[in-house]
């Protein structure tokens, strides 16, 4: 009953997106990935794959998993005009690791976007992540991914053949450090999404350009409805907004495109509605 409550209480946006990430696990992930194996695949790794097409290796993939590198124009180019959609809505990475996540208490979470720079070290890694096969270390890279690890780890459970990942030491830490250090036990369950993620990486360098277009939409701050009250400082499980002084004493939010990952938290809990999703030019953050 307190489940059913909480759905019945849920803010009708947390409820589509949380509808919306059911609906990428089940095609993205094992054991039903529908729209996976209508590609050829069972899983996000795979046909699908859109982390392959990153790096020095682009040619190579464009002419070999044009699915792959279609899915990753798709996504980066939903989100330079509409926001991270797909990755705060649609990711079976990040959708299953933040509903497990869920079912610890907040005291037993680690905020990482807290303790460190997350932008910092999400492009570091980026930038680490298309080097490394130049050195000729490419099969560590597709070893400690978390598009791949997170859903297999919970395939594992329905299907005996996906278990096979767990038999290796590689495996094995790729599981510990996706799926529970930066998994389960971080705040939103989306430390990986975060810190780890090539493809978060490139998607949010679409959003932060994207966003200073006047033509593109984003969850955005509207100055003249905002009291600077601070709430969705605190409700921001990335510390995507911060106060900041708008002149004449008048502090407002601003929200950090480097980090925002659209999951609209803030907009629920703003009790003057000065958070919205619109047009650059409607209400500029």
């Amino acid at each position: 009953m307190r489940i059913v409550n909480k759905l019945k209480n849920m803010d009708r946006r947390q409820k589509v997106r949380y509808g919306l990430m059911v609906l990428g696990i089940l095609a993205l992930a094992p054991p039903i990935g529908f729209l996976a194996q209508a590609f050829g695949g069972s899983e996000f790794c795979g046909p699908l794959c859109p982390r392959m097409a990153i790096g020095f290796d682009f040619p190579r993939e464009l002419a070999s998993r044009t699915t792959g590198v279609g899915l990753l124009f798709t996504w980066l180019g939903v989100t330079f005009f509409f926001g991270r959609w797909i990755c705060s809505h649609f990711c079976p990475a990040g959708g299953l690791t933040e509903f497990a996540s869920k079912v610890l208490p907040r005291r037993a979470k680690v905020d990482y976007c807290r303790i460190v720079d997350a932008p910092l070290f999400r492009y570091g890694f980026l930038f680490a992540f298309i080097l490394l096969p130049v050195f000729g270390i490419a099969s560590i890279c597709c070893a400690y991914c978390n598009i791949r690890t997170i859903p297999e780890t919970f395939g594992a459970i329905f299907l005996p053949e996906a278990r096979a990942m767990l038999t290796t030491g590689i495996s094995i830490a790729s599981v510990i450090m996706y799926v529970l250090l930066l998994g389960i036990f971080s705040r939103d369950g989306r430390g990986h999404c975060h810190l780890l993620c090539p493809i978060g990486a490139l998607d949010t360098i679409a959003n932060y350009i994207g966003a200073k277009l006047p033509f593109t939409r984003r969850t955005r701050i509207v100055p003249e409805k905002c009291p600077g009250c601070g709430l969705c400082v605190k409700e921001c499980p990335t510390w995507a907004i911060s106060i900041v002084e708008q002149g004449q004493g008048k502090k407002v939010a601003k929200i950090d495109y480097h980090r925002c990952n659209q999951c609209r938290i803030c907009e629920a809990k703003c009790p003057k509605d000065a958070i919205t999703y619109g047009l650059g030019s409607v209400a500029k953050g």
